[in-house]
């Protein structure tokens, strides 16, 4: 072996934050790890064994202390006479600064809910409920402890219900309304409260509607402005999923308003076990995946070519 790439969003214990704990270990790492191991112990593991180690962090900020430590750890260990260097990847900003389309990739969402709460949504409407608790519960399985969520819950006119809630305190019921079926009024909300996204995170919207209506023209239109603003911003078209629950749905409508994005797709329910499920999925990732791996893909293989040429170098 002659790399370790060592992915991470969390600092090493011991080495938080320095705001979380003044600059100072906040457990004793070597006690804890059931083999006693430690930073010099590894680093010097990695030197005998004449392995390069690349640090790629997702939370610089948080990572900043286990970075400077091992990286200490590493060019002064005893058993280093080359004077090799930890090379640090940064795969996010600090701060997770916006800047042009090649800046750093954000991996904190605000998730912003659509939901149909029309008349025919009543005996549903548990169901529905229940995939937006399974889609959270999913989120923070993958400690995406620092996402938001907001909620848009519609019939013929549209109302938010939840706006910009640390996932950690998103509401765990969300009261039905009743009413007709309109998309546009549900697309304005949404797109004014996607607009208020921080500049730490990046928005994802997931609409729900078991209808159809003769407003989805206008409904895609406002989507694709927001999408414009997003796309103008950072690179990257607004992450839309699009989901037609039940046979009365209308798919076409739907499709029309998911293609207000490059990143829009359409999926199908049909009852609301396959809501969940639809749901959880794309919790799961969704299809920004391919961009990032291709992303992270592309820096680690930027920074090993460069470590290779400088070794060359000096030989």
């Amino acid at each position: 072996m002659r790399f370790m790439v060592v992915l991470t969003d969390a600092p090493a214990h011991g080495l938080a934050k320095p705001s979380s704990s003044g600059g100072q270990p906040s457990d004793n790492y070597a006690v804890r790890h059931p083999h006693g191991l430690t930073p010099p112990s590894v680093m010097g593991e990695l030197l005998s064994k004449n392995i390069d180690l690349f640090l790629c962090s997702f939370n610089p900020d948080a990572t900043s202390k286990t970075e400077e430590e091992l990286c200490k750890q590493y060019a002064t260990h005893s058993g280093n006479s080359d004077q090799r260097q930890v090379s640090v990847i940064p795969l996010v900003q600090a701060n997770q600064s916006t800047g042009s389309p090649d800046a750093s990739i954000s991996f904190n969402r605000h998730i912003i809910f659509v939901l149909d709460e029309s008349g025919s949504m009543r005996d549903e409407w548990n169901g529905v409920v229940k995939a937006y608790k399974d889609y959270i519960a999913r989120r923070q399985q993958h400690q995406c402890d620092s996402d938001l969520v907001s909620v848009v819950q519609f019939d013929n006119t549209a109302r938010i219900t939840v706006q910009r809630n640390p996932i950690a305190t998103a509401p765990q019921h969300l009261y039905y309304n009743g009413g007709g079926t309109c998309f546009y009024p549900a697309a304005v909300q949404a797109c004014s409260v996607a607009r208020n996204t921080p500049v730490s995170h990046t928005p994802l919207v997931v609409f729900m509607s078991d209808g159809g209506t003769n407003d989805s023209a206008a409904a895609s239109q406002e989507f694709s402005s927001l999408n414009s603003e997003i796309r103008g911003r950072t690179g990257n078209d607004l992450e839309l999923y699009v989901i037609a629950f039940g046979q009365g749905a209308n798919t076409a409508q739907l499709q029309l308003i998911a293609n207000s994005s490059s990143n829009g797709t359409v999926r199908s329910s049909s009852d609301t076990n396959d809501l969940s499920k639809v749901f959880v999925e794309i919790a799961g990732g969704g299809a920004v995946v391919d961009v990032l791996e291709a992303e992270i893909g592309k820096r680690v293989s930027e920074a090993v070519s460069d470590k290779l040429t400088m070794e060359f170098k000096r030989r």
